[in-house]
C-alpha cells in the first residue's frame, strides 16, 4: 500500500539503523518501512535530525497530539526493541491489504520474538497448505516491517530468503532477537 492518502501521516525518524518512516491514520500506525540512511533510494528526504534514540522527527510539531502520542510511543518501542529490550509491540496499528494478506498477517504477528516459522508453516496456519509462494507474497507487501515481524519467516531449508528489506537487515534482526547465533561473536 501506498498511504498517498491525505489521511494518512506520514513521519519519518532516524536511528542508529537508519531512517524509519512511521505512517499513522489517526492514532493508529498503518505503516513502518525502513530505508538504510546509506542507501536511500525511495523518494523520502532524509530527516535531518541526527541519529538519536530519543531525537524527535523534523515534523512532529506539525502533527495533532493524538497522532503526535502515537508517534511517540511508536518511537520508544521501536527503540527498545531494536536495543533488545522490547519483545512485543503494543502500539495500536491498522493492517491493510487482501483479505489473504491480513490473514497472514495475523498470524505472523503471533510469532514469537527468538522464534522462526517457515512459509510452510504460516501458509498451514492460515488454512491454505499449499498457499506457500501466496504467503511470500503477502509477506514481502508487509506494511508494518519489524512490528508484523515477516523477518520471522525463513524458507524449508531454514535460509533466509524473501526479506523486502534484504536479507542481510533479516539476519541483524534475528541475530539480535538470539534466533540465529551472533556471527559477530564468531570472529
Amino acid at each position: 500500500m501506498r498511504f498517498d492518502d491525505p489521511k494518512f501521516t506520514k513521519i519519518s525518524h532516524r536511528n542508529v539503523w537508519g531512517e524509519w518512516t512511521f505512517v499513522f491514520e489517526g492514532s493508529k500506525l498503518c505503516g513502518l518501512k525502513f530505508q538504510d540512511s546509506s542507501n536511500n533510494t525511495n523518494g523520502i528526504p532524509p530527516s535531518s535530525v541526527q541519529a538519536c534514540a530519543y531525537a524527535s522527527s523534523d515534523t512532529e510539531s506539525e502533527v495533532q497530539n493524538r497522532i503526535r502520542n502515537a508517534y511517540r510511543k511508536a518511537i520508544n518501542e521501536l527503540n527498545l526493541y531494536l536495543a533488545g529490550k522490547l519483545c512485543e509491540f503494543s502500539i495500536p496499528i491498522k493492517i491493510y491489504g487482501t483479505e489473504f494478506q491480513k490473514k497472514v498477517l495475523e498470524v505472523t504477528r503471533q510469532i514469537s520474538y527468538g522464534k522462526t516459522w517457515t512459509y510452510k508453516q504460516v501458509a498451514e496456519a492460515i488454512g491454505s497448505p499449499d498457499a506457500v509462494r501466496a504467503v511470500g507474497n503477502a509477506l514481502h507487501r508487509n506494511p508494518l516491517q519489524v512490528v508484523i515481524p515477516c523477518h520471522r519467516v525463513i524458507d524449508s531449508r531454514g535460509h533466509l530468503s524473501g526479506f523486502a528489506l534484504g536479507v542481510g537487515l533479516k539476519r541483524r534482526l534475528l541475530c539480535m532477537e538470539g534466533a540465529l547465533p551472533n556471527e559477530l561473536l564468531l570472529e
